[in-house]
């Protein structure tokens, strides 16, 4: 999919915060994100390419073995739930590059920012950087309360666990 078409789509955006916040120390970072996942798991989200890869580096500074366990329930869960990977568009380049209400973040969330301001994105995220942007506290989402678990299909929930 083109991050043209992005703007077609309502899907909610997501961050690595979101993502590697299933396996988070906080019990309750951890609920909020399977609750999160519970709830879209058959509507799908999307994530741009530097989040998806903030989650590669962070498993890859992992032991292999715990590589080996954690990738088949990613690969799985971005596969069943149809997890959309967007690039940048030009003018998502242009706006992070040159947006002062940016300044001071790192590139991966200038971009981020700029592509849900962009695209007009309903975004969730745990970045404390990202919650106090004040131009992004219109698509901000809150996390709603968390289902029971469990929070996947079967095979994918022995997967996670």
């Amino acid at each position: 999919m083109s991050e043209r078409s992005m703007s077609n789509l309502r899907l909610p955006m997501i961050d690595a915060t979101v993502f590697m916040g299933m396996h988070h120390a906080d019990p309750g970072v951890r609920d909020k994100c399977l609750g999160f996942f519970s709830r879209f798991y058959t509507s799908s989200v999307q994530m741009n390419f530097a989040q998806v890869g903030i989650c590669d580096a962070i498993i890859w500074k992992k032991s292999r073995a715990l590589q080996d366990v954690y990738y088949p329930f990613m690969d799985v869960l971005h596969t069943d739930m149809a997890i959309q990977r967007q690039g940048c568009s030009e003018q998502v380049l242009q706006r992070a590059a040159n947006d002062s209400l940016f300044k001071g973040l790192p590139a991966e969330k200038k971009l981020l920012a700029a592509q849900v301001l962009e695209h007009e994105l309903p975004f969730y995220t745990h970045d404390l950087e990202l919650l106090r942007l004040q131009v992004l506290q219109p698509f901000l989402q809150p996390f709603e309360n968390t289902p029971e678990r469990p929070a996947f299909p079967e095979m994918l929930q022995r997967l996670y666990e």
